[in-house]
């Protein structure tokens, strides 16, 4: 059987700068509105301008998102995982891996590349990043998975210190039929099956931003799966 032609290195190289480039405009889009914020009048168009550029540029990395050279779990993009430093009994994060990691996130020695990343809600602190390089010193943990060393070697990247609420939208019940009529359901907590303790990844994110009395809402998509445009899904570099 005929498989599907692979990329060429230039094609790679080109799809590497493009999101390269995507990547750094929607960071410097948040970098200026925070700045804008910081310095801003208390007015409602400076709230309203913090949480579009922060929807923009989660938007843009998880466009970005693709599957990992370590630790694949397997076809998703988008998975749930604990990082390193969290037990059995946490829930998991939503979890995703950038070849190249936005200027946001920067380390010792500058822009990071092959970047692991977890949401993290805390509630009265906001949304945050956390984060690791494969190109740390990593060790194989009691499930196989590559992972640091030291959970003080986890980065953590504040995103937006006004998000308030997170919600999770799932469509239908995980073990559905087709036959089965389907709903959207929004819930706080990730839907976890009781009988396999397995956690569900969510298709959405609602995200609630609060400042005095104002409250805006945005949603964003989670691309659980990356197809590449001559239709073949994509594999790890």
């Amino acid at each position: 059987m005929n498989r599907g032609r692979g990329f060429s290195m230039i094609e790679v190289l080109l799809a590497l700068a493009i999101g390269g480039l995507v990547l750094m405009a929607a960071t410097s889009l948040l970098v200026t509105i925070s700045r804008a914020w910081a310095e801003r009048p208390a007015t409602r168009d400076a709230f309203d301008a913090h949480v579009n550029g922060v929807a923009h540029f989660l938007t843009a990395v998880l466009e970005e998102a693709t599957l990992p050279s370590l630790n694949r779990s397997g076809d998703d993009v988008i998975d749930l995982q604990r990082p390193v430093g969290y037990s059995e009994s946490d829930d998991p994060l939503i979890h995703f891996y950038l070849r190249e990691a936005p200027p946001l996130l920067v380390w010792p020695t500058g822009s990071a590349s092959r970047v692991h990343c977890y949401f993290q809600f805390i509630d009265g602190e906001g949304l945050n990043f956390l984060w690791f390089s494969e190109l740390q010193e990593l060790e194989k943990n009691k499930e196989g998975r590559m992972e640091l060393e030291d959970e003080d070697d986890l980065f953590k990247t504040v995103i937006s210190p006004f998000c308030a609420e997170i919600f999770y939208c799932y469509y239908g019940d995980a073990d559905a039929d087709d036959d089965d009529i389907k709903e959207w359901e929004i819930v706080e907590d990730l839907e976890e099956n009781v009988q396999s303790a397995k956690f569900r990844t969510p298709a959405f994110m609602k995200l609630v931003f609060k400042w005095e009395q104002e409250d805006l809402e945005r949603t964003i998509t989670l691309p659980i799966k990356r197809i590449s445009p001559n239709g073949i899904e994509e594999e790890p570099l």
